[in-house]
């Protein structure tokens, strides 16, 4: 990205942005007008006054309204204020994406081999072990049934609150803290989101869909129209598009490859997002686009960690327990740390990771990874087993 320097621009625009250059032209303007003054020493008290009334607030308003509020904002790089963002987002006729409660399917197993059917009510809680002092909860949306003799049923659920916090990874809701009758356990499957929930759109996000606007303006469906148009979907990222163009199915054809922040896609949100582009007339002349859930390269993750000699058992505890969701966040199945995420056509670096661990846990004294560095194409690195060791044990 261009660092722009607005105060630059300004001062070769020959507009001062110091007290002492408003002096400058302040006495310089006055002499060219034919008046002369006879006392301009800076100690003396009637010039001190009339250059400090047009200095001070001259300058003021050239860096703090000028430089440091409007001309960043006339920019959508350089914007920061959400109403700058949202007016330029409005030239393009787009809106800030709501806030938007995750929906899906929790799966209910039977605690007997067989029996009779069962009543599951609606808004049966299923939560999550603590994640970073956090704890989510999906509710059932309606009463549903365990047919007689099924051994697991996939029931809608609802979070309890907005947000993408929400979209957790496979085996993250596995809590009944009330039992329910004849239940044994619930669980979500790894493509159990049906709908992705969302925080508001936040000023970055905006701006770069308010960018991919500017390309999307021309008739034909190129890369920016359709990646205009997924973007619609709340939770879906502009820069977690990605396209492959090499005609998979016979010239006109392409793939549109979505990825998650957190978890992955249902296949009923797959089937709405192709049925949006292609059945309800949206794609280009002759397109045959198919969107998809961007391939996974499952792979297994060990790493033995060497706790601080004087923490005790409990410390060591939930220094593992926050090293396991740490690790989890960086493969997109929570999203409660800044971690690097794995990313598909890169390397993803277990000493950065390593480095990120060490900064985010005080007890952390040292890490041993089990495996080399993973290198992935059109595909993204998840999670099959993580082991995690204890060295001190």
């Amino acid at each position: 990205m261009p660092d722009i320097n607005f105060k630059k621009i300004v001062e070769n625009a020959g507009i001062p942005t110091t007290e002492d250059g408003w002096k400058a032209l302040f006495k310089q303007d006055v002499e060219a007008e034919g008046s002369i003054i006879a006392n301009d020493s800076p100690y003396s008290p009637f010039w001190r006054l009339i250059t400090a009334i047009v200095s001070k607030p001259a300058t003021w308003i050239v860096n703090k309204v000028l430089i440091e509020k409007i001309l960043p904002n006339l920019f959508l790089l350089t914007a920061t204020d959400d109403e700058f963002i949202e007016a330029k987002a409005w030239e393009h006729d787009l809106t800030r994406k709501a806030k938007e409660f995750t929906q899906g399917k929790i799966r209910f197993e039977r605690a007997a081999n067989t029996g009779p059917s069962l009543l599951i009510p609606a808004k049966t809680v299923v939560q999550t072990d603590a994640i970073n002092g956090v704890v989510y909860r999906v509710l059932t949306i309606a009463d549903s049934i365990l047919q007689q003799d099924s051994a697991s049923v996939l029931v809608p659920v609802k979070a309890e609150k907005a947000g993408a916090a929400y979209n957790l990874g496979a085996n993250y809701y596995h809590i009944l803290p009330e039992s329910v009758t004849g239940i044994g356990g619930a669980n979500n499957d790894a493509d159990w989101i049906d709908v992705l929930g969302a925080d508001a759109e936040s000023n970055e996000d905006l701006k770069l869909r308010t960018r991919n606007a500017f390309t999307a303006a021309a008739p034909w469906h190129i890369d920016a129209v359709y990646r205009a148009m997924l973007t619609e979907q709340a939770g879906l990222a502009a820069d977690n598009i990605f396209f492959e163009h090499d005609a998979p199915r016979g010239p006109g054809t392409a793939n549109a490859f979505i990825l998650l922040d957190t978890g992955e896609p249902s296949q009923t949100l797959i089937d709405d997002l192709n049925d949006y582009v292609m059945s309800k007339g949206y794609h280009g002349h002759g397109d045959d686009l198919q969107v998809m859930a961007m391939p996974a390269v499952i792979t297994n993750i060990g790493v033995t960690v060497y706790p601080q000699p004087a923490l005790l058992p409990d410390e060591v505890s939930a220094l593992l327990a926050g090293i396991e969701d740490f690790i989890r966040c960086a493969f997109r199945e929570n999203s409660n740390y800044t971690a690097t995420r794995t990313e598909p056509a890169t390397r993803f670096s277990f000493s950065r990771l390593g480095q990120e661990l060490h900064k985010e846990f005080a007890g952390l004294e040292s890490l041993n990874w089990h495996q080399m560095d993973i290198t992935s194409g059109n595909d993204v690195p998840r999670i099959d087993v993580l082991t995690i060791e204890n060295g001190n044990a």
